[in-house]
């Protein structure tokens, strides 16, 4: 185990219940966790080991005062949300510091590939794997990634586009592969486009 320098109350979510690796939901432990800091005051320090803990629904972190959430190292400690969620959803706190650990989903919330088609009425998207092809669904936002740097585009290469589609306008799997995604506008967006 890291040895921490930080001084305060310390909980760790295994002592509630949040067992790493075991692939069981450890949302409701990890929850109880943070609300007994919450509730023990000011520094308290919320403890994940080292391994990966599951999520199903996001953990609420609120009128914390100087809170830690704290991993062994983004390398050894990863959490990993299960379904369309936020991971963290922290409201009214001040000093809430959360490190050396790593966040990541299974499935993606989300579908990332290369532009192959792009017209004023939709944009056809090559799915690169490990993503999957999420079809029926309304697309209300695109951004540009950058695949060297792997993370959205920034700088001159940044674009995020937001739509407002009709209801009907879902996304379709139109080869194997290829998504279909209606548009309600052009975008700026092009042929090749991660």
């Amino acid at each position: 185990m890291t040895c921490l320098s930080i001084q305060g109350e310390k909980f760790f979510v295994s002592e509630f219940g949040a067992y790493s690796n075991d692939n069981i939901d450890d949302t409701q432990s990890i929850q109880a966790a943070i609300d007994k800091g919450i509730s023990y005051g000011s520094g308290s320090i919320i403890i994940f080991v080292h391994g990966t803990c599951n999520l199903s629904s996001t953990i609420s972190i609120t009128n914390a005062s100087n809170l830690t959430i704290i991993g062994q190292g983004i390398s050894k400690t990863l959490l990993i949300g299960t379904t369309r969620m936020f991971i963290f959803f922290a409201q009214y706190c001040d000093g809430l510091k959360i490190a050396s650990l790593s966040i990541d989903f299974d499935p993606y919330p989300f579908t990332a590939g290369y532009v192959v088609n792009a017209t004023n009425t939709y944009l056809d998207i090559r799915v690169q794997p490990p993503h999957r092809a999420d079809i029926d669904q309304r697309v209300l936002g695109l951004i540009r990634y950058d695949p060297i740097e792997m993370r959205p585009a920034f700088g001159p290469n940044t674009y995020n586009f937001y739509q407002v589609p009709p209801n009907y306008a879902n996304t379709s799997l139109i080869r194997t592969n290829i998504l279909r995604i209606p548009l309600a506008s052009l975008t700026g967006l092009n042929i090749g486009d991660a």
